[in-house]
């Protein structure tokens, strides 16, 4: 951070009575911990607020529980409309508001989400240059106006062009809006994904850069470059250290390259990779989410029960949470029917 931004901070906190600390702090570990508190334990800590509101640790707690239970009933969503709020309005820097926990969804909470709008645009207006509040105010907006994010992101990226994730983030944000309504992709829209994860990719160490390919294989694809997807892809399979990114890699490595060889017309081809991508070891996103089923569902269209079948079989390996779903959709295809793949057609 540059000394002009820490000193606007400087200032911005001790308006608020808060102090440095907010930067010290990693409060989406807390968040992520109040997932898992009892119903009795956040009421110890919201009788902590009431005492200490400034106590960012429980409140971040308090948000993480929350972020569970808003679903569930009205008034866990009111509570963790609120806190969200004074996170915003008090703590505006604080890195939990890039979490996924402190978004409020305008459908679920309009009054919320606009209050939301109105905190975060009056950070703005009174320091417009500040890279932590233009990323959590975009991070805010991500969901429900991508054209305010993505010119915050902008914003940010021509102020600090050396950072990778400005890129990175603006790349995710292209690629959300090239997806169109009917599963089809705006091939203009992902080659501006494409542009910005290769930017990202040219400023980034070589780890990083591994995180990346499959970002810049897919937006490839869609963006019509499949000289760009294949090169891509092999880089995916080659040289795959062993990370937590290892099995996304050999997922996504082979799915690529299955897609591209049924565009070619080699079934024969696209049916060896749909089976080698399921021989992935998973990763925390393919464990959670599930296997992609864009090429699956191709090589269904075109009569390949089997090798679908034996994709998904293959699947049950890592993919424990989607353990019910893996057993309706081979049930069905046994059936002779087709399945809805719904938010596993990803790719």
């Amino acid at each position: 951070m540059s000394i002009k931004l820490i000193s606007s901070a400087v200032v911005f906190l001790v308006g608020t009575g808060l102090h440095l600390s907010v930067f010290a702090q990693d409060l989406r570990r807390e968040a992520f911990a109040g997932r898992n508190i009892t119903e009795d334990e956040a009421a110890v800590l919201e009788s902590q607020l009431g005492e200490s509101p400034e106590d960012l640790s429980a409140r971040a707690r308090l948000v993480g529980y929350y972020h569970g239970q808003q679903f569930l009933n009205d008034a866990a969503r009111a509570k963790h409309v609120a806190h969200v709020l004074w996170l915003i309005r008090h703590a505006p820097e604080a890195n939990l508001l890039a979490s996924p926990e402190v978004l409020i969804l305008e459908a679920l909470a309009a009054d919320g989400h606009a209050k939301g709008k109105d905190a975060w645009s009056s950070h703005l207006e009174n320091d417009p240059d500040n890279l932590r509040i233009l990323k959590h105010a975009a991070h805010f907006f991500r969901l429900d106006d991508r054209k305010l994010a993505i010119q915050l992101l902008t914003h940010a990226q021509s102020l600090d062009r050396e950072d990778p994730d400005w890129a990175k983030e603006l790349g995710q944000l292209h690629h959300l809006d090239s997806r169109l309504r009917g599963g089809a992709w705006d091939p203009e829209t992902a080659e501006r994904a494409l542009a910005q994860f290769e930017l990202a990719y040219e400023l980034s160490d070589e780890l990083r850069r591994g995180y990346l390919l499959t970002d810049l294989g897919t937006s490839a694809f869609h963006a019509g470059n499949m000289e760009k997807a294949e090169a891509y892809a092999e880089e995916m399979l080659e040289g795959n250290v062993e990370d937590w990114n290892h099995g996304n890699r050999i997922h996504y490595g082979n799915l690529i390259l299955g897609r591209i060889a049924l565009l070619e017309g080699n079934i024969e081809e696209a049916k060896s990779r749909l089976v080698a991508a399921g021989e992935t070891p998973g990763s925390p996103q393919l464990n959670s989410f599930g296997p992609d089923m864009a090429l699956a569902s191709e090589l269904l269209r075109r009569g390949e029960a089997d090798i679908v079948l034996e994709y998904l079989s293959l699947c049950l390996d890592f993919w424990e949470l989607g353990y019910g779903d893996l057993e309706d959709w081979i049930a069905q295809i046994e059936n002779g029917n087709t399945p809805n793949f719904r938010h596993n057609l990803r790719f």
